[in-house]
């Protein structure tokens, strides 16, 4: 019995020596990206990058490794250079959030001297690491001024960026400008997604038009123009993505036999602007688009509010003549009905028939008049 206990003993031992299950385990790293040098001058450098909480992998590992303690930019005239032999641009102690950018500007430096820099990051469990080497060359380069202005036409996945770029004193040549943006990179660089400026680089006021954006997220934008002497950039603005701003929201009364404005939801007296002509005299009732705008009934039971302004740009419009009338099985504009339409001048809408009379008659002068709401969006 004795024997017996003795080898399963020596075999629970070799297993657990196998297995390793208690001995140390070396801590995970934190995540550095590669450094983006911001702009450079004869004595000093501006410069960003990102850091990350290592990736868990497993309880053991991710207890030991622990989160970032310290972080920042080490640099100097030697490759690789590292905490020991480099010098520290400190970044901090800890992050707000995983990942984490940030930028700092390194001063004291040697005019016309070419260095080398990364950046760092060590953890709680003394995991540490180094990014990939990026270099520069100190000169006297004095960038061009950039200045973000604004964010205008915001729709559901695209926006316009306004920045202007203004010389000044600046001694480089400007071969590039856009806009940089991220929705996780607070101080956005080029090595983000950007939207550069098509045309003959010069100075100004520029506009650059930044599509595919996901609806719903808030977006770190700012200008930046590419130059022989480095990247210089402007402030960072923060917008988010969503319904364009509201042209027009109301509810009136179409009479019978007039034209209206759904820009305005005015009537309007056949001057080009109408968009739509209600119930014409002598006429089956119904819409008659005018001037090019298009019209869309949208399936019984939709609801008007919950409509968005992304529901209405995929919609196949026409500007076929709407029956609205009661007197046949083809009457598509019940109350409670939901169009869609785009106007003579291209903004996306949407209507609600509220009330609508029945046919006109000589003997009832109200009848055929029609209650809608209406929401036009200003998606310029």
């Amino acid at each position: 019995m004795k024997r017996i206990t003795n080898i399963v003993l020596i075999s629970l031992a070799a297993c657990l020596d196998g297995c390793n299950m208690f001995l140390p385990v070396d801590a995970l790293v934190p995540q550095v990206s590669e450094v983006t040098i911001v702009e450079v001058s004869n004595n000093q450098v501006r410069v960003s990058a990102q850091v990350a909480d290592p990736d868990s992998k497993n309880s053991r590992q991710e207890k030991k490794s622990g989160k970032i303690q310290d972080f920042g930019f080490v640099y100097g005239i030697l490759d690789e250079p590292t905490i020991e032999n480099g010098y520290v641009e400190q970044g901090g102690e800890a992050i707000a959030a995983s990942p984490y950018n940030w930028e700092d500007q390194i001063t004291r430096l040697s005019a016309l001297e070419k260095y080398y820099i990364r950046a760092y990051a060590v953890n709680e469990g003394g995991g540490i690491i180094y990014g990939p080497v990026t270099s520069f060359v100190t000169a006297n380069y004095i960038l061009p001024s950039i200045r973000t202005s604004g964010v205008s036409g915001v729709q559901a996945n695209a926006a316009k960026v306004n920045y202007s770029v203004t010389t000044g004193n600046s001694n480089v040549i400007i071969t590039n400008h856009g806009v940089c943006f991220s929705t996780t990179n607070q101080v956005p660089t080029i090595n983000d997604s950007k939207a550069q400026t098509a045309g003959s680089v010069s100075t100004g006021s520029f506009t650059a038009n930044l599509d595919q954006l996901t609806t719903g997220a808030t977006y770190f934008a700012r200008a930046y123009a590419g130059t022989n002497g480095g990247v210089a950039y402007g402030n960072v603005l923060t917008f988010k993505v969503g319904e364009p701003a509201i042209l027009q929201d109301t509810t009136f009364v179409m009479n019978f036999s007039n034209t209206y404005d759904l820009e305005t939801g005015h009537l309007q007296s056949q001057n080009g602007t109408e968009d739509m002509y209600w119930y014409p005299y002598g006429q089956p009732a119904g819409i008659y688009p005018r001037n090019g705008a298009k019209f869309f009934v949208m399936p019984t039971g939709t609801d008007f509010k919950a409509l968005k302004y992304s529901d209405l740009t995929g919609l196949k419009y026409t500007a076929d003549f709407v029956n609205g009338s009661y007197t046949t099985r083809e009457n598509k504009l019940f109350n409670g009905t939901v169009l869609a339409y785009v106007t003579n001048e291209g903004h996306f809408g949407k209507m609600r028939i509220n009330s609508k009379g029945m046919e006109r008659s000589d003997l009832d002068v109200y009848s055929g008049n029609m209650g809608v709401s209406i929401t036009t969006y200003n998606n310029d």
